[in-house]
């Protein structure tokens, strides 16, 4: 008797949620982020946009005057491409942007960008070190679900040589032309894991 051990091929189809968590998955136990082309990440959680006008609210009145705060410019990254660019949430730049035709900002031309993301989702080694290897000098990732900071300074290498870590309630130190830092107690915190 002869037994055909080739099997059936089963298909199986995901929707995009469920291909964002694979991906999470794969990036918890392999290190390496797979991005999902075409699948929306969650909407974004009010909380978040609460930290951001906080953080927008504390920066702009201290600001040098040739600078202002903007949400979610295009900075580029000349080390991915030429269409490559990076949209941090928020980001302090030359005022004269504003009246520019040009879409993307130089990375070296921004003072700072703010990332607001929970450590718990994918990529987050990933996108630091985007923002660094696109030379961005100041990055301040914000982890509302944990209630902790990262700055993140001195880019080289695809990665900050420096990192200063704190926890809401710790105010995180902002060198010149800033001349500010941003105060964290009062900051939104997230409930729980499952959204932006």
């Amino acid at each position: 008797m002869v037994h055909d051990h080739r099997r059936a091929a089963v298909r199986v189809t995901l929707d995009h949620g469920q291909l964002r968590s694979a991906a999470r998955l794969v990036a918890r136990w392999t290190g390496v982020r797979v991005d999902v082309p075409g699948a929306p990440e969650p909407p974004p959680r009010g909380k978040r946009y609460g930290v951001l006008r906080q953080i927008e609210a504390q920066l702009a009145p201290l600001v040098a005057p040739d600078l202002v705060p903007l949400w979610a410019p295009a900075v580029a990254r000349p080390d991915a491409g030429p269409d490559a660019y990076l949209t941090p949430d928020l980001a302090v730049c030359p005022y004269g942007f504003l009246g520019s035709d040009e879409s993307l900002l130089h990375p070296r031309a921004v003072e700072l960008a703010v990332v607001v993301r929970p450590v718990a989702g994918s990529g987050t080694a990933a996108d630091v070190s985007a923002y660094a290897g696109a030379g961005v000098r100041l990055l301040v990732r914000v982890d509302p679900l944990r209630g902790r900071w990262s700055l993140n300074s001195h880019p080289r290498g695809g990665r900050y040589r420096v990192v200063r870590r704190g926890a809401y309630g710790e105010g995180i130190p902002l060198p010149v032309p800033l001349g500010c830092g941003i105060e964290t107690a009062r900051l939104p915190r997230y409930a729980a894991v499952t959204a932006q």
